[in-house]
């Protein structure tokens, strides 16, 4: 084959072809290398701190719960006499 024959692959639909496939090879590993481990890392992040957020409340609702185990038992006992005590036995 002569240059001149070669000529028309080089600068028709072959080469157009070869530069797509190129360009979607670099497309493929940039993804690959740079934005699948930085979406890992970001989902990672957020889980710890959906798994923080968990715990705090479980902790305050813990708390909540005690503190109304707490009046509910001084209700129960007559002792009470904070506001929340007078509204609930007026409301009785």
């Amino acid at each position: 084959m002569t240059f001149e024959n070669l000529l028309p692959l080089l600068t028709g639909p072959a080469s157009a072809l070869g530069v797509c496939l190129l360009i979607g090879l670099g497309v493929y590993k940039l993804l690959r290398d740079l934005v699948v481990p930085m979406m890992q890392n970001a989902v990672t992040r957020h889980l710890d701190q959906v798994d923080d957020m968990m715990k705090h409340h479980t902790r305050e609702h813990e708390r909540i719960m005690g503190g109304l185990d707490a009046l509910n038992a001084r209700i129960e006992a007559g002792v009470c006499e904070s506001p929340p005590c007078k509204f609930i036995e007026a409301a009785k």
